[in-house]
């Protein structure tokens, strides 16, 4: 999923994988929101500098905050947000110039897809980069209890992919989307007990083992050593009421509540309040596929 693109003497473009070493990924769950840290090594084999461009799948409701890039553990760089068009003009100005440069953007064509652009990696040298997001996560009604749903997209299936086959990188290059790599990943994943409000873990996708002597949280990590990147990772947590309301506060000026009321809670001092309902739609470009909104407009006409 990591290309190098240069030119020969006859101006076309050949596509040659750069050598992926590590991924690691180091998660906080707390309640309905997870803190995700992915950390990738990469290294420049040829004995020429390079540009590459890395394609990544992440969850659809996620948020990047930070973006640094280690260079042979030597340099540090730490993205700043900009204006798209006004990023991929440093980029390119950077490039041109003979220095590196980072490029962190979101795919137009599939919301979900993020890509990496590494540009001038010197021959030999290690780029270690990490990309941290929050994203809030599905709650799942099953048979029983409710369980909260956790996902990292580890591979790049048809639901991810654009018509167009492929991502241009701002100087004109094309990568090709990679469906199986040749490495393996690292988890550590802790879940809050939110006040004994979660009852277990588990996953349904890779054997897990769970460490829960801290009465705080739970820490899950892989029962095999080097799990493959061959299908998502998911963990499920399931909460020991089936009505559960919660209160999450990961920062000072910011908290999540989540509530589910009952009918018993419906029912109390009826006659002396007013009842009010609020209605929540969602109104992204996720809608537009099989009349989703408008199912949700008819759902509103009570």
């Amino acid at each position: 999923m990591l290309y190098i693109k240069k030119e020969n003497a006859s101006s076309s473009i050949s596509k040659e994988l750069v050598p992926l070493r590590e991924v690691s990924v180091d998660v906080h769950i707390n309640s309905f929101a997870a803190d995700v840290t992915i950390t990738q090594l990469f290294q420049n084999d040829e004995s020429v500098p390079i540009e590459a461009v890395y394609c990544f799948p992440v969850e659809e409701n996620a948020a990047i905050y930070a973006f640094m890039a280690h260079i042979d553990d030597e340099r540090e760089i730490i993205a700043e947000l900009k204006e798209k068009k006004v990023a991929q003009q440093e980029y390119s100005e950077a490039l041109a110039s003979g220095h590196g440069a980072y490029l962190l953007e979101q795919d137009e064509a599939s919301n979900d897809i993020f890509i990496v652009s590494v540009g001038a990696l010197k021959p030999k040298s290690k780029c270690r980069i990490t990309i941290s997001y929050v994203s809030e996560l599905d709650l799942l009604h099953g048979n029983e209890k409710p369980i909260i749903r956790f996902v990292i997209p580890t591979t790049i299936a048809p639901r991810y992919s654009p018509e167009r086959k492929g991502i241009s990188s701002p100087g004109g290059t094309q990568a090709q989307y990679a469906e199986s790599v040749p490495y393996t990943i690292d988890l550590q994943c802790r879940v809050d007990r939110l006040a004994q409000n979660v009852s277990g873990v588990s996953s349904p996708s890779h054997p897990i083992k769970i460490d829960m002597s801290n009465p705080d949280n739970f820490l899950i990590q892989f029962s095999q050593q080097a799990a493959q990147l061959d299908r998502d990772i998911i963990i499920d947590v399931e909460l020991s009421q089936t009505k559960t309301s919660i209160i999450a506060a990961v920062e000072k000026s910011a908290l999540m509540i989540s509530f589910m009321p009952n009918e018993q809670d419906c029912r109390q001092n009826k006659d002396n309040t007013t009842d009010e309902f609020l209605f929540v739609i969602d109104c992204s470009g996720s809608m537009q596929d099989e009349n989703k909104i408008g199912l949700a407009r008819k759902a509103m006409l009570l």
